[in-house]
This record gives C-alpha cells, structure tokens and sequence, in this order.
C-alpha cells in the first residue's frame, strides 16, 4: 500500500514542485533509514526490507509482445512443485519475511502455459491454511496472466483452488486491432471469449476473485477510455479495476518511441524502491532482486544452495545497495541503464 500511494505522488507530482521536493527528502530519508538499520547494522537481523515478491512459475511466453524485452532464446524451464514448496518453506516459516505484502505469480513467462498449474496452486493454498493456522498474516497472491491459455479448465482450477486473491490480465492497445499488433500471436476473439467467460463464472462464486486488467497504451494516446474502441472499453469494465499504462523500458533494453511510462523525472535521488523492496524467484531456483530484470542479470543466490533470508542478505546484494546509497547505480550492470527508480 505504501509503494502505490508514493508511486500515485511520483506520476501526478511535476518536477521543481514543493510537494515534489518534500517526496525527494522523505524518500531519501526513507532510504538512508533502512538501508542503516538493515545493511550497515549487521546485527540487526530480527527482519528484511522485503514487501514484494515475484515468482516466476515458467520462463517462456507464448506472445511476443512488442514492448517486451523478455529473451526469448534462453532455456526453457518450468517449477517444480517440489522447488515451490521449499520457497514457501523458507517464507513462512522465517519470521523475518512476516512483512512481505504481496506475491506476484509472474515475471518474464506465461504463468498458465504450466502444465502443473492446479498442482502448484494446491501448494500455496496449504501455506495459505498453515499461516491462518499459526495466527500468521498471509501476503495477498496476485496470478498476472496474458489470457490466451486461460481456457475453461484452467478458469476452474484458479476459482477452486482458493489461492489467489486478485486475478489480472494483460490487455493492450485500446482497439481489437492494435491489441493484436502489440501482443504479437495473440487474437483477440480468443482473448475476449477467456475473459468473459472466467468473468462470469467468478461473479457466480461466493466469495469472488478480485479483478484487475493491466492496459499499455501507446505513448501518443492519454491515459484515458473516451478514444478507445466500444468493445475494448467493454472488457475494461467487466473487471474491478482496471490500470492504463504507457510503455517502460525494462531497464533501458527496450526503446520506446515519445515519452515512456518511466521517462519523466521521478525524485529518487538515493536509492532503489524495487531492490530494496522486491525479490523475484526464478524457476530454476535462482533469486533475482528486481521485476524488471527479465534476463536473470540480477541474481544473487538460487535457493537450492541458500536460504531466502541468507540471499537477501548476500554480500553481493548488499554491495549493489551500497552503490545505489553512494549513487554510484552506473557501476551495476543490471541497473546503469534503469529510469524506473
């Protein structure tokens, strides 16, 4: 909550601004805070910074998005059930993570397109039902998916698993026709047939799954519905809420033409929001510090040799945190290019 109330302030704010240059101090001071009491006060280790994390089910995508910089030549892996099982083994049971927020099941691939979906869904559920057992908050589970594969029987294992709290579908363009020539592959009669339908059956449920579209709409067109197409604005309200977004860079590997999401000054002076804040854990055991970081570049431990609470705090983590601190981002090779922070 915290994160979308300083990011709703860091889009409306202009630059030079008083209120703009109160959010530069308190993020600053926001930054030194923590980054002394949980890096350079090493014996201080009763919690993390971490609010958010991403897991990523599946590397690979079926689209090929435009605006993507998702490599689509690199291996091909899928969780284990096993290997999530571990990853919610480490979470739950060390109290140090207790002020994670949120879990997003997406990061580069298409979380649907694994074959074990149900499997691994039943999982988060029984930690689910352990933190409730334990009296222990629980973070809230997002599933992001882009809805080609969301067909009928996926629709059904999502709404009886019980484990995800907010759905959200990717759904760009503003028209039938300019969705198609951004989401490379996709068709929007299927995607509007599987959002309709998965729409329906969860209004029918008693306690229905919280909905939200995700909408990048090119840079020329305003954040707003009255240019768009009839039918494009009719799938935006099926859902609960819906979020329109320009195009980012994904840490300066994508060019974007006119203004980008993140192209505007932002009064991030010091310091990183997402690598103090977020970890993404990779399919292959791998832990990235960033959702950005599509490529794996930001990998500092893989969970088959560490714990979660000794990556975050790895030497190698801490060391890009030092940087960000000393403003000194350009000598991290995942980062020197990034506006996002």
């Amino acid at each position: 909550m915290l994160i979308e109330v300083r990011d709703f302030f860091v889009r409306n704010l202009k630059k030079g601004t008083f209120l703009w240059k109160v959010l530069e101090v308190a993020q600053g001071l926001f930054f030194v805070k923590n980054y002394l009491f949980y890096y350079k006060w090493s014996f201080i280790k009763s919690s993390t910074t971490i609010r958010e994390i991403n897991i990523e089910f599946i590397s690979y995508c079926n689209l090929r998005c435009s605006f993507c910089s998702l490599d689509h030549d690199k291996p091909k892996i899928r969780i284990t059930p096993e290997l999530l099982e571990k990853f919610f083994s480490n979470l739950v049971k060390d109290k140090r993570f207790r002020k994670v927020e949120v879990i997003h099941l997406h990061n580069g691939g298409e979380t649907l397109l694994h074959p074990e979906i149900g499997a691994l869904l039943g999982i988060i559920k029984a930690y689910k039902d352990i933190s409730k057992n334990n009296n222990q908050k629980f973070p809230i589970v997002h599933l992001l998916t882009n809805v080609t594969p969301l067909n009928g029987k996926k629709t059904f294992e999502i709404l009886d698993s019980n484990a995800i709290d907010v759905m959200e579908f990717s759904m760009d363009g503003g028209s039938p026709e300019r969705f198609e020539e951004m989401r490379v592959r996709a068709k929007w009669d299927v995607f509007y047939k599987n959002i309709k339908f998965f729409c329906e059956e969860n209004k029918k449920q008693n306690n229905p799954i919280k909905t939200n579209i995700i909408s990048v709409i090119d840079s020329k067109n305003p954040l707003q519905t009255d240019w768009m197409d009839k039918q494009f604005v009719e799938v935006l309200n099926m859902v609960d809420r819906y979020e329109l977004r320009h195009p980012h860079t994904w840490a300066g590997e994508v060019d974007i033409e006119g203004d980008s999401s993140n192209s505007k000054n932002k009064p991030h002076k010091i310091g990183c929001g997402l690598l103090m804040h977020q970890l993404v854990f990779l399919p292959n055991g791998d832990v990235s510090v960033c959702c950005v970081d599509l490529n794996s570049k930001g990998v500092v431990g893989n969970i088959n040799h560490d714990n979660l609470f000794d990556i975050y705090n790895s030497k190698l983590r801490r060391s890009w945190l030092e940087l960000m601190f000393k403003r000194r981002k350009s000598e991290i090779e995942l980062c020197k290019n990034c506006d996002t922070f």
